[in-house]
Formats: C-alpha cells, sequence, structure tokens
C-alpha cells in the first residue's frame, strides 16, 4: 500500500486525467467523422492540445502513460511479419540518407534562425535539432541559450507535424491508407505478450535508453509475431485505444506551454519548421526515388518528428512501423550522442560563458 501511495503520490488529480482523456475521445472521434487520416492519434492530440490554451487540460500521469505505452507498443509489434523482417535488410542506405538528412535539417533551421531572426548559436541550435528535445534542453542549461525560444520552436513543430502530416501522407501516397484485413489475437495472448513486454521495457528504462518502455514492449510483440507464434493483431478496439491514449498523451505535454510566447515567436517557429519539414521531405523523396521505398513511407520515416509519435503514425496509416522505428530509433541515437560534440567544437565559446556566469 505504501508503494502505491509513493508511486501516485505527485500525479496529477485524476478527475482532471478523465477529463482530459475524455476531451481526446471527442477529439478523435471528430476527426475520425471528418474521414481525417490518422483520426484517433492526430484528433486526440490536437484536442487535448487546444484544451490546454486556456489551461483546462490536465497531463496524463504515469499510469496511463504506461498503459499507453503498452497498448501502442503491443499493436504496432503485431504488424511486425517474417515478410517485413526480410525487408529489413534493404534498409540501411535508407538509414544512411536520414542520418543526413538529419544533419541538414538541423543545419539548415539553425542557419535560418540566426540568420533571419537574430538568434544566438547554442539556440538556433537546440531547437533544430530534429524529435531531441529532452537533450536540447538538458544541454541549453550548460550554454548561453535561450531555453523559452528552445521549447516553442520543438513543441510548435511537434504539434505541426502531429496534425499536418497525416493529411500530407495520404495525399502524397494518392489514395486512403488503411491496414490490411487480419485475424484478431485472443486477449489471452495479449496477456502472455504484455508481461515480459513489461519487464524488457522496464529494463531499457533503466538502462536510460529513449522511449524504452515502448521499444521493449514493441520488441517482445514483434518477436512474437515475426516468429509467427502470434499470427493476428490485436482487436480493432484495442487499436483505436492505443492511438486516442497516445494522442491524449502527446496533446497533454503542452500542459503549461506558453502560448503568448508562441505568438512572438511565431515567424522564428513557423520558418524554422518550414525549413525542417521541406529538408526532410526532399530526403524522403530521393529515399523514395533511388531506393523504390514508398513515399508515404519515407515521408514518415525522415519527418523530424518524436519516435513514438512517428511510428504509432506510421501504424496508424497503414505504413510499416519497423521502417519508421529503425529510421526514427538511429536518428535519435545519432543526435544524442552528436549534438554534445557539435556543441563542443562549434559552441565552445557559448558554454564557456554560460560557466563563467555560473561562478559569478
Amino acid at each position: 500500500m505504501a508503494v502505491t501511495r509513493s508511486f501516485l503520490k505527485n500525479e496529477p488529480p485524476a478527475v482532471g486525467q478523465l477529463v482530459t482523456l475524455a476531451v481526446g475521445l471527442f477529439g478523435a472521434f471528430a476527426f475520425r467523422w471528418l474521414e481525417l487520416p490518422g483520426a484517433y492519434l492526430s484528433g486526440a492530440m490536437v484536442a487535448v492540445a487546444l484544451l490546454s490554451i486556456p489551461g483546462k487540460a490536465t497531463s496524463i500521469g504515469t499510469p496511463l502513460r504506461w498503459l499507453a505505452m503498452l497498448l501502442s507498443g503491443v499493436s504496432i509489434g503485431s504488424a511486425v511479419t517474417p515478410e517485413t523482417l526480410r525487408g529489413a535488410a534493404t534498409y540501411p542506405l535508407s538509414i544512411v540518407l536520414m542520418a543526413v538528412a538529419a544533419y541538414a535539417v538541423t543545419a539548415t533551421s539553425s542557419f535560418y534562425l540566426m540568420r533571419v531572426h537574430g538568434w544566438n548559436k547554442a539556440t538556433a541550435l537546440l531547437a533544430s535539432t530534429p524529435g531531441a528535445m529532452s537533450t536540447a534542453l538538458i544541454i541549453a542549461g550548460q550554454t548561453n541559450a535561450n531555453i523559452p525560444r528552445i521549447v516553442v520552436v520543438q513543441m510548435f513543430r511537434a504539434f505541426l507535424l502531429m496534425a499536418v502530416l497525416p493529411i500530407v501522407v495520404t495525399g502524397a501516397s494518392g489514395h486512403a491508407l488503411a491496414n490490411a484485413v487480419h485475424a484478431d489475437d485472443p486477449l489471452w495472448l495479449i496477456a502472455l505478450i504484455a508481461v515480459p513486454g513489461l519487464a524488457f521495457g522496464w529494463l531499457l528504462e533503466r538502462w536510460k535508453v529513449a522511449g524504452g518502455l515502448f521499444l521493449g514492449i514493441m520488441a517482445v510483440s514483434g518477436f512474437f509475431h515475426g516468429t509467427s507464434i502470434a499470427d493476428g493483431r490485436p482487436p480493432d478496439w484495442y487499436m483505436a485505444s492505443s492511438q486516442i491514449l497516445i494522442g491524449a498523451w502527446i496533446g497533454s505535454r503542452f500542459v503549461g506551454f506558453d502560448w503568448k510566447s508562441l505568438g512572438g515567436m511565431l515567424g522564428a517557429a513557423l520558418g524554422s519548421v518550414t525549413c525542417s519539414i521541406a529538408i526532410s521531405l526532399a530526403f524522403a523523396w530521393l529515399a523514395s526515388r533511388w531506393l523504390g521505398f514508398p513515399i508515404g513511407q519515407t515521408m514518415l520515416a525522415f519527418a523530424p518528428g518524436a519516435f513514438e509519435a512517428m511510428t504509432l503514425l506510421a501504424f496508424a496509416l497503414g505504413l510499416d512501423p519497423l521502417y519508421a522505428v529503425a529510421h526514427h530509433l538511429v536518428r535519435v541515437l545519432v543526435m544524442t550522442f552528436s549534438i554534445p560534440l557539435i556543441m563542443k567544437v562549434w559552441l565552445k565559446d557559448s558554454i564557456v560563458r554560460a560557466r563563467s556566469r555560473s561562478f559569478r
């Protein structure tokens, strides 16, 4: 009992979380009624993010976040088949191209923010780093970077990608995307997958692996389905629930976000995000043209968004989530290890000034 109380001690109010989920559910079905692609995921995210503007949304707490990761991890892992595993052998060249794209996105966006809006090197670089907001904010505290500016650009990019990318991907693909017809996995089999999945995910979290819980559950589910131990997928209601929960959780990350500051930085944020998306789409087109991958698939894999969100969006749109996982996981690792090195070389003066101020 004491452990439970300790675990829940700092959790947001339960009633507030339920209201936030209800708004997310409304947004999901509104998008579904409008027949928008990725409706459950994007609709829930947009609705909850908008609810945060007047300060009415509540953060999604740890138990619901773990439930969201569990449901979505099992769902995405179920898309792995022996055929998709064999297809993974064709990914390396595409992943290399994606890594080049990540550096190009960072450089182009940084250059834009410095030259057009006069931002200093540290702020421009850390605001431009695709899908590595946590790393960027940790490093920002050791520099002369303007942290609010970094947060505004990073959050605005996340919002815009989730709201617009499903429509763009579907339009570029030339037809509505949907998951293939499949048999339903029984609930007892889903539970059998969930137990070792949670254990492996918890272990990855302890090892500080980015998206560890989500990745661990997805890996175990992928093993079960890739080896045909499980040959179906979770029921539709289960997969819809996972997308709504993840969407609401992503939307709740805007709780406490200073929307007023976005107004003053809208030009910088919009210009930076436009540069990032344009470069990503150009490289996605090259990967599709040169390597033969579907354009919608490469657009999602090269998009400068968060690992979990882009992977689940690929699944929701009926694209190969394993391809998205491979690319976004490598991008997170590349950016996490590269940014500190870039900071040391390119921004040494900024770090020195910040440290000298801290000793005054």
